[in-house]
């Protein structure tokens, strides 16, 4: 249906979720940390964030050389242990920005590469569930794969979709499929990292982002 409202030509909206929507590296880092040590490796906020500069997952797992019970065992341990370390916090402006995006017309999803029940139990809390009509969250199959899924089912063209992230990683993704993409100052990547992709833009703010979605 023609919606006058809808200022631009994309109208999916798919956003990471950490370091985006949650304030969540402080928890995080402190749990890849113990986690690390638990099989005999160190690993700095420098090194972790680095992680995500491509695919995080094979990111770890280069980062303890491929050693396959390693990985099973830290993998274990943030299982196991995330609940001991995540507080349900997202950063304070989500709220009215996502409602202003849906007033207006937007289709809006997630995709995260962390836990389902994390995701849901964040969204949940803080009552922002039903601003998302899409939620993708596992770390059992690649980004890429929960993007085409989410495209699909809005039958949303590259064109049509904006990729909101804080990571090199998700940026240097949305290039290659085609999607306009927005990094975000806030998470896990600095302004100066992520200017090294180019991304179409750059917001500092969420005010700064809604600003951006509706003039582009």
């Amino acid at each position: 249906s023609y919606r006058p409202e809808l200022p631009m030509s994309a109208s999916l909206l798919i956003f990471d979720f950490d370091g985006v929507i949650a304030d969540s590296f402080n928890c995080f880092y402190p749990m890849i940390r113990d986690g690390m040590a638990s099989v005999g490796i160190s690993i700095s906020k420098k090194e972790y964030k680095n992680l995500f500069l491509g695919n995080v997952h094979e990111g770890f797992k280069k980062f303890i050389k491929n050693d396959k019970k390693k990985y099973e065992m830290f993998s274990n341990y943030r299982k196991t242990h995330i609940s001991d370390y995540y507080k349900s916090s997202i950063f304070p402006d989500a709220i009215n920005f996502l409602k202003t995006v849906k007033k207006n017309g937007y289709k809006t999803a997630i995709c995260s590469s962390g836990q389902k029940e994390i995701v849901l139990k964040t969204l949940n809390i803080n009552k922002i569930k039903n601003c998302f009509d899409m939620i993708l969250a596992t770390g059992e199959y690649t980004k890429e794969n929960m993007i085409k899924e989410i495209m699909n089912k809005f039958e949303s063209k590259p064109e049509e979709t904006i990729m909101i992230t804080d990571t090199v990683g998700d940026i240097k993704l949305a290039k290659k499929m085609g999607l306009k993409n927005i990094a975000v100052t806030w998470g896990f990547h600095s302004k100066k990292i992520l200017k090294t992709t180019e991304p179409d833009f750059i917001a500092d703010s969420f005010l700064s982002l809604t600003s951006i979605i509706f003039k582009w």
